[in-house]
């Protein structure tokens, strides 16, 4: 939707309270300021102009398609998004309307019709959420998996991004109220929760980055802003949207972990940054895989691949292959693994003269050590290779060594997988060692995933009930006051 005239005066019934049971096509309807009446005759004569005699719609007719949800039929959609350009300055889709095709399943996470959607879908999960109050990281048992049904036309939706160019923003202004100032301002937020999420567990600070997301949201969905502002602020959004999908993938609320992700894919895609795009569908695919959905996950990292092989840095691709080694692991393909590693690690070396963005500052060699040395363990126990085994020691200890201090919950991750390693290979007593490193590390996590690990750990050390140092590192492990247990 781009903006061809300055705005007409708005009606009185405040036109930009776009309520929580607003569909797109009633929300732009509003803004149009025509009555029922009004609007059927407008489609009437446009429809005769254009050949369509067939179509007279009256004032109940409209009033079905607006306030009952009822779909009109070709060639109406077409007639009503051109009506409504002329009435609200906006040139806007059949997609903007909510009118391009039969919507998926409400519950489907790969519903999207454009990017004022995206607002309205972002400012309905975060009310939600809000509402709800806080929550700390759920808390399961030793036997519990996460369990996560996977969406029936999520590749569907987001694969048209590999190619397709983003899509006319609502707001967009000759003279935006909302600038890269704003953008920027956004980005530091952005950056500081990203900070407190790996510092002090996702549960920690999900509601407050929730909120910031919504009061954030809000300013662009009511704002204008030129077409170069506005790309920039989705890009922000859509960065913001993925911190908080993966601040919930931490407390393992996974249903909001996969919505926010792919709302932030979604608002990534419209800003036109490619390798932001990748970075959250990388996000996405990691939590698919933490969740049961391997397969998914592997798609969703070569839909990465593919969308940013114009753009991506070598540290982008470096991480996506590494994770692509993750997901071919978890599917029995120990030589797709193994490859994808040796792919990774070559990509990583190579130079590059750009700085890297914020939301893959992460990406470094430790992370990079961690991710393919945690893959060559799986590797290890599922084949019976035991040098894949000294490689993940090897590889661990790099991650371990050269992780940055404030990265707490990453150090946590490092230590607790380096002790698998170690007590998978025999040894015992280093794995008690390391496996108290990870516990003082992650005293104050508020964090699901690093409990799981915990928990896995404790459960491969209570396979060995004749080893004194198993036996303690289970009790460890085990009789910790956890932060999720208060």
């Amino acid at each position: 939707m781009a903006h061809d005239t300055p705005l007409p005066p708005q009606p009185a019934r405040d036109p930009e309270d776009y309520l929580p049971a607003d569909t797109p096509l009633r929300y732009w309807f509003r803004r149009s300021g025509m009555s029922k009446n009004a609007f059927a005759r407008a489609i009437a004569a446009l429809a005769a102009e254009r050949g369509h005699a067939q179509v007279r719609p009256d004032g109940s007719r409209v009033r079905r398609w607006i306030d009952n949800g009822e779909r009109p039929r070709p060639p109406v959609p077409d007639l009503l998004a051109e009506i409504l350009s002329q009435h609200t300055g906006y040139r806007l889709t059949v997609a903007d309307l909510g009118l391009a095709a039969a919507p998926a399943p409400a519950e489907d996470e790969a519903r999207y019709r454009g990017p004022s959607e995206i607002l309205s879908d972002i400012h309905h999960t975060t009310s939600t959420q809000l509402a709800h109050g806080p929550h700390r990281a759920e808390q399961a048992e030793y036997e519990d998996e996460p369990q996560q049904a996977e969406p029936r036309h999520l590749l569907t939706a987001l694969e048209t991004w590999s190619w397709s160019a983003a899509r006319p923003l609502p707001g967009v202004a000759t003279a935006g109220r909302l600038g890269h100032t704003d953008a920027e301002r956004i980005a530091a937020h952005t950056s500081a929760l990203r900070q407190m999420d790996n510092s002090y567990g996702g549960a920690s600070m999900l509601h407050m980055a929730t909120a910031h997301l919504a009061t954030t949201n809000t300013a662009i969905r009511h704002g204008t802003y030129t077409e170069q502002s506005g790309r920039a602020l989705f890009r922000e959004l859509g960065d913001l949207a993925g911190v908080v999908g993966w601040a919930a993938h931490d407390a393992a609320h996974y249903p909001q972990a996969v919505t926010y992700l792919t709302l932030a894919v979604h608002a990534a895609r419209e800003s036109g940054d490619r390798n932001l795009t990748a970075h959250l569908l990388q996000c996405l695919a990691r939590v698919w895989g933490y969740i049961g959905h391997p397969q998914l996950a592997r798609d969703c990292i070569a839909l990465a691949l593919y969308g940013a092989r114009n753009t991506a840095s070598p540290v982008l691709r470096a991480g996506l292959h590494a994770l692509d080694a993750r997901f071919a692991a978890l599917l029995g393909l120990p030589r797709d693994a193994v490859r994808a590693i040796h792919h990774a690690q070559e990509i990583f070396a190579e130079d590059s003269p750009d700085p890297a963005p914020a939301f893959v500052s992460y990406l470094d060699e430790a992370e990079l050590s961690s991710t393919c040395g945690e893959v060559l363990l799986f590797l290890a126990r599922t084949t019976a290779t035991p040098r894949h085994a000294q490689d993940a020691i090897g590889l661990l200890a790099t991650a371990a060594d050269h992780r940055a201090e404030h990265r707490v919950r990453s150090r946590t991750f490092d230590a607790i997988a380096l002790a698998r390693a170690q007590l998978f290979s025999g040894q015992v007593e280093a794995a008690h060692a390391t496996a108290e490193q990870a516990v003082t590390i992650g005293a104050g996590l508020d964090s699901a995933r690093v409990r799981r690990r915990y928990r896995d750990l404790a459960r491969e050390a209570a396979a060995h009930p004749t080893i004194p140092h198993a036996c303690e590192l289970h009790e460890l492990l085990t009789t910790q006051p956890w932060p999720t247990d208060g």
